[in-house]
Formats: structure tokens, C-alpha cells, sequence
């Protein structure tokens, strides 16, 4: 009997909402630590906030995701600054219901693992009625088009 196994990574790419967010908040942090030093020493509290924030959210955002399929056990796991390892999905082959070209968005459980980068090749995968948008590479969209016909479903990006 032949084994399949495939490994892949995607790193995160932050999207132009999680990057306004983290600017305003440094912006914020600064102008408020400035105030503070001017104006009134009680601004250098809403100053330290905002700081932690942005700084916390700067270090959400540095993740990959790993992907692993052995033999129709596909698992997929988060990297949190290439230190912390949790898997946030986990499917058997038998379980999946649909393998198809797309990201399907208009499904309220979807759950993305992708990089959000434009062009990247998404496909999304149905399995105990939850949907999950991923970036397959073509060994692990020719392994389920074995036992899945691909079809083109919701928008590629």
C-alpha cells in the first residue's frame, strides 16, 4: 500500500482593515503620549492603552498555517510567531461532503485558513457541515479529485 503525504505552509498576510487598525492605534498612542507630555499627565494612560493594543495586535498578526494530509487525515494547525502550535481543524477524508474551486463566503460557518493574497488558489472544503477555505497545492487537489469532482463554486481571492 502507497502513503500520502503532503505538508504545506501559507503565512498570514494582514489585510488592509488589520493594517488601518494597527496605524490608527499607533497613531492614537502618539498623539495621546504627546498631549500627555504638553497638555495633561492623565493622557498618559488612554497613551499607554492604545500602545498596548497596537502591540498586541502586531503580534496576533505573525502566523502561518500548516497543513497536513497522511493517508485521508488532514489536520491543520496555527503557528503563532513560528513558537506556539495549536490545530484548529481536523477532518477525515470520509468526512468530507465537498471539495471545490473558490472560496465560499456566502456560508456563515466558514472558517478561512488562507493568506488573503490576491490570486492565491482557494478552494473551500465541506466536512460535517462547516465550510473551511484553504490554499491547497495541486498533489493535494489531485488527491481529492480522486474521490471529490471539483467544481467552481463562490469567487477565487
Amino acid at each position: 500500500m502507497r502513503d500520502i503525504v503532503l505538508e504545506w505552509y501559507v503565512t498570514h498576510i494582514p489585510d488592509k482593515k488589520e493594517l488601518l487598525v494597527r496605524a490608527v492605534l499607533v497613531s492614537a498612542a502618539i498623539v495621546l503620549f504627546a498631549d500627555a507630555v504638553l497638555f495633561a499627565a492623565i493622557m498618559l494612560f488612554p497613551a499607554a492603552a492604545a500602545a498596548v493594543a497596537a502591540w498586541l495586535l502586531t503580534r496576533r498578526g505573525k502566523y502561518e498555517y500548516e497543513f497536513v494530509y497522511v493517508n485521508g487525515d488532514f489536520t491543520i494547525s496555527r503557528i503563532i510567531r513560528k513558537a506556539k502550535r495549536k490545530d484548529v481543524y481536523h477532518v477525515d477524508r470520509v468526512d468530507i461532503e465537498a471539495f471545490q474551486r473558490g472560496r465560499k463566503e456566502t456560508v456563515s460557518r466558514a472558517m478561512d485558513f488562507t493568506s488573503k493574497r490576491a490570486g492565491a488558489p482557494v478552494y473551500s472544503l465541506k466536512a460535517r457541515g462547516t465550510w473551511a477555505c484553504i490554499e491547497a497545492t495541486p498533489e493535494f487537489v489531485e488527491e481529492m479529485s480522486r474521490y471529490y469532482p471539483i467544481q467552481t463554486g463562490g469567487s477565487n481571492g
